[in-house]
């Protein structure tokens, strides 16, 4: 079994369009960059990019649906905001899928941490408290 090197690097800013248009040529490479694009550049409109990785969480190859989950809370970091109830009703109907657990509750997180970080960090000191009480 062989080791395969991965270099990283961040995508250039992407539009919807530009997923689409990659995902239409069935370049999914390309779009999987366009998707990261389309949420990690601020500036700019979060809402065509937000419906965007709702759609595609429903996407038939789960390499599309998985890095949709984790591009909402991407938005969800960079842009500090998203039309919450809807994603969040969204990432945890997609918890229920195999493949797509773990990134949808990484988003939920996400979307935790960076729309309310005051209640997160008040459940991050109840719960080291908890857990200090309550060792043997």
């Amino acid at each position: 079994m062989g080791h395969e090197q991965r270099t990283f690097h961040n995508p250039p800013p992407a539009t919807p369009a530009d997923v689409l248009a990659a995902l239409d040529r069935d370049d999914v490479a390309g779009a999987l960059d366009a998707m990261v694009g389309t949420a990690l550049y601020p500036g700019g409109d979060w809402q065509q990019p937000q419906e965007l990785h709702l759609r595609l969480l429903r996407h038939e190859d789960p390499e599309v649906s998985a890095l949709a989950a984790t591009c909402l809370g991407h938005l969800a970091r960079v842009h500090r905001r998203l039309d919450e109830a809807r994603v969040v009703a969204a990432l945890r109907a997609a918890r229920s899928i195999p493949h797509l657990s773990g990134t949808a509750e990484d988003a939920l997180d996400d979307i935790a941490l960076f729309l309310h970080p005051r209640r997160t960090r008040w459940r991050a000191r109840l719960t080291r408290a908890f857990r200090r009480s309550h060792r043997t």
